[in-house]
């Protein structure tokens, strides 16, 4: 395991790298990184089919968590741009290896990115017709997914934003400081099962969650004014976008770097 100074340095020059990479190379794997979070959240939904109702809530979140994680396993291990990540790249804007406008600009193009792939995943999966399956239960978990997410106040998603960026940046943190895959993997499988576990707010996976709980209410005829695009985009990704950037920017990015830097 490397250490903090060693790890914020990694961390400063990747990022650098990542942001000057090609515009098409950071629009292609931001839409991977998307795609893949929402695949972490097509296994997390079929794992957790009927865990809570017959066993435990407990066991069902945390089942749910661990089978989330292949999500961020996928965008770390290919290289993925994603939006919860991304905003370590303001260690490097601190170090003066990248303008504040440019650290701006690419997290403008990955969230972008990002919710592209989420919205394309979504729409493959939903006419694959996997979700029809079981009764048509994860439909209606989706739906019910949606409109919590939708009706939920602007203060707790926001808060619940910072928790859950706090658990991503740390596992994308301790996988730059782990020297072999199994270190990377145990890295980000407990931090990420955490926040998922206790039900904290990624905007990313929301992108997914939501695209499907709307295209299952049409689907399933459901009559809900909460669940629309306004409620999507203005009540749950607004705030959930907001708390992830002072999560992972604030207590992670900035922490990190003004206690372990070394110049």
């Amino acid at each position: 395991m490397k250490s903090p100074a060693d790890i914020i340095n990694d961390v400063s020059v990747s990022m650098q790298k990542r942001i000057f990479m090609p515009f098409t190379s950071i629009v292609m794997l931001s839409i991977m990184a998307g795609g893949a979070i929402a695949m972490g959240d097509i296994f997390w939904a079929h794992s957790i089919i009927g865990v809570g109702e017959n066993l435990a809530i407990g066991l069902s979140n945390f089942m749910g968590g661990l089978a989330f994680s292949c999500g961020l396993m996928m965008t770390v291990f290919f290289g993925g741009h994603l939006f919860t990540g991304a905003v370590l790249s303001g260690v490097s804007s601190c170090d003066k290896r990248v303008s504040w406008s440019r650290g701006l600009w690419y997290w403008v193009v990955v969230w972008i990115g990002n919710f592209v792939g989420s919205i394309l995943i979504a729409y493959i999966y939903f006419y694959s017709q996997l979700p029809m399956k079981f009764d048509s239960y994860l439909l209606y978990k989706f739906v019910s997914l949606g409109i919590d997410k939708t009706t939920t106040e602007f203060l707790p998603l926001f808060l619940r934003g910072i928790f859950c960026n706090i658990f991503v940046c740390m596992a994308v943190w301790s996988a730059y400081g782990a020297s072999d895959t199994a270190g990377k993997f145990f890295s980000i499988l407990w931090m990420v099962a955490a926040f998922v576990a206790c039900g904290m707010e990624h905007c990313v996976a929301n992108m997914f969650i939501i695209t499907e709980a709307l295209l299952a209410k049409s689907y399933l005829a459901i009559q809900n004014d909460s669940l629309n695009l306004v409620g999507f985009l203005v009540k749950n990704l607004l705030p959930v976008t907001l708390g992830n950037v002072v999560g992972g920017f604030c207590f992670i990015a900035m922490v990190g770097y003004y206690s372990h830097k070394t110049k």
